[in-house]
């Protein structure tokens, strides 16, 4: 694994928004649920800066969301306890979404419900996305993030919960500590992974 100790993140602000955002787009441009979301490569291409964009402005609120690389990794982050989005901020996303993504709008509502069905009761760190954009990726960037994030969740004895979207980032997940909790397959569609982490004992 490449080394991550020499390596910085900082948390984003509101100036970091259009940098995050298309991040994540590049990031996620050929990942199988958001590929699954919208088939066509131009629109998603297209959309996908502004659809993190959105989900940008909410997690920025949370004051956890961590960029490293000079902006070439992103991570979004609620802290235990948190709920990851308000009703209001929920009513304003599904507005933003379904203007954005038109047509492919329902599938990501009917991702955002699954999502929502199996997200843990209990109070744990939840992370909505990570992504390195291509050519950066296998710097130990993506690792550095979580790092960040779960040495504070060890520290504390708190569990942190995600999905992974596909098998590569499962593998990641899984080298940090995570467990695999389900598979949920989208309706003709890729499967999902919620994951699990229990603290480590320090």
């Amino acid at each position: 694994m490449p080394e991550t100790a020499s390596m910085t993140s900082v948390r984003a602000t509101a100036a970091d928004l259009p940098t995050l955002s298309h991040t994540l787009a590049r990031a996620f441009h050929d990942d199988p649920v958001l590929s699954w979301v919208v088939p066509d490569p131009e629109l998603r291409r297209a959309r996908l800066p502004a659809v993190f964009e959105t989900f940008g402005e909410i997690y920025l609120t949370h004051r956890e969301t961590h960029l490293a690389g000079d902006g070439a990794a992103a991570a979004l982050w609620a802290p235990a306890g948190a709920e990851p989005m308000t009703e209001q901020q929920a009513r304003w996303f599904g507005a933003r979404q379904l203007d954005i993504l038109g047509d492919d709008a329902d599938r990501a509502f009917t991702l955002g419900e699954l999502f929502e069905e199996h997200h843990p009761d209990q109070p744990c760190w939840y992370l909505q996305f990570m992504g390195v954009t291509p050519g950066q990726q296998g710097r130990g960037l993506g690792s550095h993030l979580l790092a960040t994030v779960l040495k504070r969740c060890d520290t504390n004895s708190t569990p942190a919960y995600l999905e992974a979207t596909s098998p590569h980032n499962r593998r990641l997940y899984e080298r940090h500590g995570f467990g695999t909790m389900a598979e949920i397959l989208l309706p003709q569609g890729p499967p999902v992974w919620p994951m699990w982490r229990d603290p480590k004992a320090l």
